[in-house]
């Protein structure tokens, strides 16, 4: 399992770290791994207008998970290979991201990606694990565009696994 957050902290003025473990167990501790992008790390737009300092990215890999149990930092982790265990798995693609109020958008196209958002947070007890495959947020390079976005998928990425891919199209002639 992989946990990612943000913080205004780099590892020199806090050491982040991930407590876990079983329910009614002692707890883990485990280390992250922290990094951080400048303005001349993104793309013409976002390096020119709308830059806002990122901050810290902290990326913790939980080890030694037991499979099929209850997490108290609750999540559950998946399944022996082969065991008789249902997963129940929510894929999609091109979602994008919207402003409840519509202010903050540049097309009309995205709203739907509210509807998408809804559904799974109203079906959060019927499925395991999201797989987000491509074409994200249309962020055009803005980082306050994938600030958005992680705010509408929160209350769903905070309580289930969400895995993000990009896709690729290959044409042959």
């Amino acid at each position: 399992m992989t946990v990612t957050w943000t913080s205004g902290y780099n590892i020199d003025e806090a050491t982040p770290l991930v407590e876990w473990g079983w329910k009614g167990h002692i707890k883990k501790l485990s280390p992250t791994v922290t990094l951080t992008f400048t303005r001349g790390s993104m793309c013409a737009p976002a390096r020119i207008v709308g830059w806002r300092d990122p901050g810290f990215i902290h990326t913790c890999f939980l080890k030694d998970l037991w499979p099929n149990t209850i997490k108290s930092y609750s999540f559950k982790s998946p399944p022996y290979p082969g065991q008789d265990s249902l997963q129940r798995v929510i894929i999609f693609r091109d979602m994008g991201k919207a402003e409840r109020d519509g202010s903050n958008e540049y097309s009309s196209y995205q709203p739907g990606s509210l509807i998408t958002t809804d559904q799974l947070i109203k079906d959060l007890d019927n499925y395991d694990i999201v797989f987000h495959m491509g074409d994200l947020t249309y962020a055009n390079g803005f980082l306050s565009q994938w600030d958005q976005f992680t705010k509408q998928v929160k209350p769903i990425s905070s309580v289930k696994p969400y895995m993000i891919a990009r896709l690729y199209s290959y044409i042959s002639e």
